[in-house]
């Protein structure tokens, strides 16, 4: 197992890569370090936060879940970057309609998050909820794909809804702070 712990403009990155797979991605605190096996995906994520927003569109993934969470997590990564969706709408689209809370759980427990854009799953009413790395987190993450320019009209052919405009005001009376 290789690891990696990188600065990014929201703090340090840690990976964990095995057979040339991504097994864990999260925000975590700690000496900075890069073991050799894990430099694609340090470069990944450092290509991410420098606004290539496709980066992880052919990494190579192995997270550790069940199969409802491999597929949860599988219709989370087709999100386009920019867009968002409720938790509701991916419940409906894996045939279980009632299971908002159960794509909400799967949603949180991503072990490789960035690479599986959890934060692009808001609730129904379009507000901003949990993100294991904080709101704030999310709100960056979602503010600096949009900044990036990446085509909204296109993603949305695709499905979701665009992320509101970083100087908006969300659900929870919060601004997005962008740095």
């Amino acid at each position: 197992m290789s690891t990696a712990r990188i600065e990014t403009q929201l703090g340090p990155v840690f990976l964990s890569v095995g057979d040339n797979a991504l097994k864990e991605l999260r925000f975590e605190d700690g000496a900075l370090h890069e073991d050799p096996g894990a430099r694609d995906f340090a470069g990944r994520i450092r290509a991410y936060f420098n606004g290539d927003l496709h980066a992880f569109n052919t990494a190579r993934l192995d997270p550790a879940g069940t199969p409802f969470q491999k597929s949860v997590w599988d219709l989370v990564r087709k999100i386009p970057a920019g867009m968002t969706r409720a938790y509701g709408e991916l419940a409906r689209e894996l045939g279980r309609p009632s299971a908002s809370r159960a794509i909400g759980a799967a949603n949180g427990a991503n072990p490789v998050c960035l690479a599986i854009p959890c934060h692009r799953v808001i609730g129904a009413s379009g507000a901003l909820t949990g993100y294991a790395w904080g709101l704030d987190r999310k709100r960056w993450l979602l503010a600096h794909e949009m900044a990036a320019g990446k085509s909204v009209g296109a993603a949305a052919l695709l499905g979701g809804r665009p992320y509101k405009s970083y100087e908006s005001t969300y659900a929870d009376g919060q601004s997005a702070p962008l740095k």
